[in-house]
């Protein structure tokens, strides 16, 4: 058999890299762990994020944590909507919640739970920094994000 020419043997040798590089990128669930205070990265926007893990894990297409702090003011973007689920743990400072067309307010200890497709948001109402954890849970047979619609209700805050 003949030898392969040049051109053939840089052909198979870039698809062997390509392909090596594909199964190493490919990502193993997280496992269980601790995350460190100190070990998360800042994130730029409108808010001062940061970004503690961004990953799959055994049962879930994504595991996304991070912590936000807003301004007294301050949103991290526009009221929203999207398929994955959101947990938000508030650790000092006063948000309101909007969750539909109901406003809450939410304080240092309490638990938000934003529902899939459902419009949400965030605003500092406190005269302080807002700081909150969030947890995105994205299942792996998750529907994709509906679509924009409308502006948020207007300010009647309950609690």
């Amino acid at each position: 058999m003949p030898a392969p020419a040049p051109h053939r043997l840089w052909l198979l040798a870039t698809t062997a890299c390509i392909l090596a590089g594909m199964s190493a990128a490919a990502q193993a669930p997280l496992k269980s762990a601790v995350f460190p205070a100190d070990s998360a990265r800042a994130r730029k926007g409108a808010a001062n994020q940061r970004s503690i893990v961004d990953t799959l894990t055994p049962t879930l297409a994504k595991l996304e944590m991070h912590e936000t702090t807003l301004a007294p003011g301050q949103s991290p973007h526009p009221p929203h909507r999207h398929a994955h689920e959101e947990l938000m743990v508030v650790k000092s400072g006063t948000v309101e919640v909007l969750q539909g067309e109901t406003r809450h307010i939410a304080r240092p200890g309490d638990v938000i739970f934003m529902s899939s497709n459902e419009l949400h948001g965030l605003t500092n109402t406190g005269s302080v920094s807002a700081t909150y954890l969030v947890i995105r849970i994205d299942a792996h047979d998750l529907p994709p994000d509906a679509k924009p619609s409308g502006t948020a209700p207007a300010r009647t805050p309950e609690r």
